[in-house]
């Protein structure tokens, strides 16, 4: 595994709480440090703009699409479930690799079998494993945990229904939602443009609702955004959502422009109805 040619911070995470506070856990803590820097400065953009597995998820979303399958909507319950799962995933992993990392508790054998507690069942291992055997960057040698199998052919099977499935219980993107509301970059509403026709909620991708619900805040953004922007391409009211760095608008909604005849173009909100 340490030869692998990819690897997420949460797998860097796990073996370095597993190696021992002797060897590791300085570390850590230091590339924990960068992270959650870095999770400040850049938010949750990572998730949609720069995550590996996400592009994986999108082109399955695509997929989906073209074979006409129709989307499956999470209602808000279920979000509040995925997203405790999500954490309980966090707790979980750190509950199982610190006591193993403490020679004093005699678990080193666990090593073995329980290090890297969340790589054993996460689809992605199961997901690059295989694609980087197919490219000859591992050996076909290079051997799977069963249930990593089965969690992937989950995976893919639930993807074909669910937008963004995984991202929706990914512990890396838990630690990056902890301080989503304190992050640099972030989702603005003007209340008083938003005519509440609900178009942000059906173009995201994670079912996020609090853009279209929340009429006081000036950051819509939260736990369950990562910052895609499909709602702000999408919003028709001219400056009513934007995706901000601080002070500074990134981008904002534009009213779209509908052709009516050649070379003459009239606003969306200026068609007779």
């Amino acid at each position: 595994i340490n030869d692998a040619p990819t690897s997420c911070y949460y797998y860097q995470l796990q073996d370095g709480l597993t190696s021992g506070w002797s060897e590791s856990y300085i570390s850590v803590a230091i590339m924990m440090a960068v992270i959650l820097l870095l999770i400040v400065l850049l938010g949750r953009i990572w998730c949609s703009w720069m995550c590996p597995f996400g592009l994986v998820q999108e082109g399955l979303d695509k997929l989906r699409e073209l074979l006409r399958i129709p989307r499956v909507r999470l209602n808000f319950k279920t979000r509040v479930v995925l997203r405790r799962i999500k954490y309980a995933i966090i707790f979980l992993t750190v509950l199982i690799s610190i006591p193993i990392g403490i020679s004093a508790l005699g678990l080193a054998g666990c090593q073995s079998t329980l290090a890297l507690p969340f790589c054993q069942v996460c689809p992605a291992k199961g997901f690059f494993t295989v694609t980087q055997q197919i490219f000859g960057l591992e050996p076909w040698s290079t051997g799977l945990p069963w249930i990593a199998i089965l969690s992937l052919g989950l995976f893919l099977g639930t993807a074909l229904f669910i937008p963004m499935a995984f991202c929706r219980i990914c512990p890396m993107g838990g630690l990056m939602a902890l301080f989503a509301r304190t992050s640099v970059p972030m989702l603005r509403k003007d209340p008083d443009k938003c005519t509440r026709c609900r178009i942000c909620t059906r173009v995201c991708p994670l079912d996020h609702d609090r853009v279209y619900d929340d009429m006081e805040s000036d950051d819509v953004g939260g736990e369950d955004c990562t910052l895609c922007g499909k709602c702000v391409e999408y919003c028709p009211e001219e400056g009513c959502l934007s995706l901000n760095y601080g002070p500074f608008t990134v981008v904002s909604s534009k009213r779209p422009r509908i052709r009516k005849g050649p070379g003459n173009l009239i606003s969306k909100g200026d068609r007779k109805t």
